[in-house]
């Protein structure tokens, strides 16, 4: 699968070859980006066509996937909740000598030097929540399903399927799980969205 990074982020995608006279890029939510080109149409000039869509590609996303994104907005307040498994915990702050970040009793919990810079404060925040949110994926995915299932990287899509497993976005584990169990079988039944 050819990828093109762009702004220290990967785009991913397939490429299939019809009789057209143009480049057409089409999102598919289960499998990702897909890229429509002539039989003729040289490999170098479709990446450069993907490069060039690529702030395009990033924002329809993640537009279309507001929820799994939300992680990247988080600002350290006593208000600020956070998804997990389709349910919104509450943030609690504390300072202490060292930043950590984990889940007790119903809410998450952020800990971190009262010296930092509210942009050190919220940046800290997004890397420890997503941190901890992958490696939950990793870790509840498996269980989901008879079939193998991986967590991966957010490559822009949701999952998809390979020939013995499935490998879902990580950002999944942030719904509930009928709907990344409804996502499996989707990815299991070859849907395309």
């Amino acid at each position: 699968m050819p990828t093109v990074t762009f702004d220290e982020r990967k785009i991913a995608y397939t490429v299939e070859k019809q009789e057209v006279s143009f480049i057409k890029i089409y999102l598919d939510d289960l499998n990702g980006v897909k890229v429509t080109v002539s039989p003729q149409k040289e490999e170098a000039k479709v990446q450069a066509f993907v490069e060039k869509k690529a702030d395009w590609i990033f924002e329809k996303w993640q537009k279309t996937h507001e929820d799994l994104y939300a992680v990247n907005e988080l600002i350290a307040s006593e208000n600020e909740k956070i998804s997990y498994l389709g349910r919104s915990y509450r943030l609690k702050i504390e300072h202490k000598d060292e930043a950590h970040f984990a889940f007790r009793k119903g809410t998450f919990l952020f800990v971190y030097p009262e010296t930092w810079t509210a942009e050190e404060v919220n940046q800290q925040l997004r890397i420890e929540a997503s941190q901890w949110l992958s490696r939950k994926a990793e870790e509840k995915f498996s269980k989901l399903s008879e079939w193998q299932v991986v967590s991966e990287q957010d490559h822009l899509r949701l999952g998809v399927k390979d020939q013995d497993r499935i490998h879902l976005n990580w950002r999944l584990v942030q719904r509930s799980k009928q709907k990344i169990q409804e996502t499996i079988e989707d990815l299991i039944h070859a849907k395309t969205c």
